[in-house]
């Protein structure tokens, strides 16, 4: 165990975990996956799988480059180094010369053009410009849509080093405006690391059996491609050079598991989530520490 962990008790607070990630994330790392383009290429060159990036926009001046025909139907287009899921725009398919937003709604070139320019200027990112990546759409596993309230549902595994210690599926409510973000009371569930399935739920801080907005039972409900899943988020610490870490998977229909992100900082409400403690998990071994 790192001799940081010794007399915390076995629930992870803030400071602690800020204490942990400067001794076991370097600095080049974690500057690595705050760039979500140079983080894919690091997956893609390490077998793990991540949505491709169908086009790259780094400047205004490349806007006007873009062969818009030639763009997929769908698309979700991202800030580089956006934080929190902020200036994400998606076009779930197209119609005649315009595009429609997941709602339905109509999404045209200017409406599409104008977002790209506050990208490109830095109304996302920490930084004072910023790049915009187009990838694929993408569509969850039936099983975890049945999960759901709209949105996109996903699923963050807490690893140290190679190896997954915790797990929670992160699914989107009405009240969560179809966002798997906790904070907006999206649902967190635990994931049972042996046998891909949801053991406990929570809204905030009320357990929960079954999705508030649609009724489906979540306890016992398995994760599709669990195996897979674990064997994605494994291969982070390699790919990133990061030794704590939190991955955050989807599991497309037809793709099957895509690492969306990769956190040098993951957040502590898993611990909530799951009733087990990250100081707990993290000393099965001496992981942390090698």
């Amino acid at each position: 165990m790192s001799p940081l962990l010794r007399g915390w008790d076995p629930i992870m607070g803030m400071n602690a975990r800020n204490k942990l990630i400067a001794e076991v994330n370097s600095k080049n790392a974690i500057r690595l996956v705050n760039n979500k383009y140079e983080t894919k290429q690091a997956l893609t060159d390490a077998g793990a799988p991540t949505s491709p990036t169908v086009r790259l926009v780094r400047t205004r001046r490349e806007i006007k480059d873009i062969d818009w025909a030639a763009m997929p139907d769908s698309w979700a287009m991202k800030p580089n180094q956006g934080l929190g899921g902020s200036g994400i725009m998606l076009a779930a398919g197209r119609q005649d010369s315009h595009w429609r937003k997941v709602s339905g709604k109509p999404l045209s070139q200017n409406d599409i053009t104008s977002h790209l320019a506050r990208i490109i200027d830095g109304d996302f990112s920490p930084r004072l410009t910023d790049w915009a990546l187009f990838e694929p759409l993408i569509h969850a596993h039936p099983a975890l849509a049945r999960m759901s309230f709209q949105g996109l549902p996903d699923i963050r595994v807490i690893c140290v080093g190679d190896e997954p210690r915790l797990a929670m599926l992160r699914l989107p409510t009405k009240h969560s405006g179809g966002r798997a973000n906790l904070h907006q009371r999206a649902i967190g569930a635990a994931v049972d690391l042996d046998t891909g399935r949801v053991t406990k739920a929570r809204v905030g801080t009320q357990p929960i059996e079954s999705h508030p907005d649609t009724g489906y039972p979540l306890i016992g409900a398995a994760v599709p491609h669990w195996t897979a899943v674990l064997d994605a988020a494994s291969r982070c610490a390699a790919a990133t050079g990061l030794r704590y870490l939190g991955a955050d998977i989807v599991v497309d229909r037809t793709r099957g598991p895509l690492i969306l992100e990769v956190n040098a900082r993951p957040g502590l409400q898993i611990q909530n989530i799951s009733g087990q403690g990250l100081i707990a998990s993290i000393a099965l071994d001496e992981g942390i520490s090698r």
